[in-house]
């Protein structure tokens, strides 16, 4: 980061203050290499505390991925309504693939996109029913507010609340089978300890993320709460600090009248939830993934985040690309026209079918379907199905 960053008083990173030396003769120079071996992470947190000052390195790399998360989210807020809800929704499906990539579950994004969207043609082979909880996870946290995840007892209790709601849903998807609820409980506590998460608030948002993460394995909550639900958690941490918007404009609701309940992650209109997929970042690089050790954790995080980043504003400038060609192919010729409304919900679904749209927009199945065919035709939509009938697109 510049130099007046560093410089502000209270900064907990700012450099040591150096004591006046003795008055002696000079000290004998270091041998090259022993400065930068000095101030590497693995001497400066034999403590074990990984908010503690980081290498040079470290540094360049956590300005690096702090921009681009900034850069990122002030799009996503530029963005239309319609935008911001399909980048969460296409954004969410990777980050549960990656997370059960993570888990040593191997899915193809694309098999569970359709089968998250009820468009697979197919029984799901047993990986992708072990990874549709996990994208059930993440739809439903990033459905939250981040103060609402970061103490046992609401966290504890929006698993109760989803489990009378929606049947089949566990907040502890891919905690280990043997742990009750008592042990669940106390590693909570220890996870969520106020001190530790002070801890991690005195750090800049990236670093506590991949801080509390750490710290989540530590106390074991991997295994009795899970990966996955860790992983959420400090993919929300920036949003708690503040760095991040955590909630955007909705689309109004007479242009989705007729879809799912405006409560839910699903709906078109809902546009909110982290703007860092930690899970995406590590893809190609899961031997990097290590929260259980202390060296070198941090920039390992900080690397993903930056990938993850990458990915997020690439999916964003294809959307955004989208909406140009979509609001001139469908542009509205007469006063009843329901272009806009067409445009808005192909660009917040992952996955468009006829019925679903004619469903939403309260059209005929016939006009929907010849409407779908005409844009692919266009190449406006892709097709993902590979079926005759009842076929699948997306907007990409």
């Amino acid at each position: 980061m510049s130099d007046d960053w560093w410089d502000v008083p209270g900064n907990p990173y700012a450099p040591a203050p150096v004591a006046p030396s003795p008055v002696g003769p000079p000290p004998v120079p270091e041998a090259p290499g022993a400065a930068s071996q000095n101030s590497g992470h693995a001497d400066h947190r034999q403590d074990g505390d990984l908010c503690a000052p980081y290498a040079a390195a470290e540094g360049l790399t956590l300005e690096a991925a702090s921009a681009a998360l900034v850069r990122l989210d002030c799009g996503l807020a530029a963005s239309s309504p319609a935008v911001a809800a399909g980048w969460t929704k296409r954004m969410a499906i990777e980050e549960a693939a990656a997370s059960a990539r993570l888990n040593g579950i191997l899915v193809d994004t694309a098999d569970l996109r359709l089968l998250a969207w009820d468009s697979l043609d197919r029984a799901p082979d047993p990986d992708l029913a072990q990874a549709l909880p996990l994208y059930d996870l993440v739809r439903r946290l990033t459905a939250r507010h981040p103060r609402h995840l970061y103490t046992p007892r609401r966290l504890a209790a929006l698993d109760r609340i989803r489990n009378s709601r929606f049947q089949g849903f566990s907040l502890w998807s891919d905690a280990e089978e043997d742990v009750g609820a008592e042990q669940r409980w106390s590693v909570l506590q220890a996870a969520l300890a106020p001190e530790a998460l002070a801890r991690f608030r005195a750090a800049p948002a990236l670093v506590g993320a991949a801080t509390f993460l750490a710290h989540w394995h530590e106390v074991g909550a991997d295994r009795s709460a899970g990966a996955a639900l860790g992983r959420l958690l400090a993919a929300w941490w920036p949003a708690r600090q503040g760095l991040v918007q955590g909630r955007r404009g909705t689309i109004s609701l007479a242009m989705v009248e007729g879809s799912d309940t405006y409560d839910g992650p699903t709906h078109p209109a809902y546009a909110g939830g982290p703007v860092l997929m930690p899970s995406i970042g590590f893809l190609g690089h899961a031997m990097e993934y290590r929260p259980d050790r202390r060296d070198g954790w941090v920039g390992a995080y900080l690397r993903a985040a930056e990938r993850s980043l990458d990915r997020g504003e690439a999916v964003l400038r294809r959307l955004r690309a989208a909406e140009s060609g979509l609001a001139e192919a469908l542009r509205p010729r007469r006063s009843t026209s329901r272009g806009p409304q067409v445009a808005a919900f192909l660009l917040s679904q992952p996955v468009v079918t006829s019925g679903r749209l004619a469903q939403a927009l309260d059209m005929s199945g016939t006009a929907a379907r010849s409407l779908l065919d005409a844009l692919h035709r266009d190449r406006l939509l892709m097709e993902i199905s590979g079926r005759d009938a009842y076929r699948a697109y997306i907007v990409e």
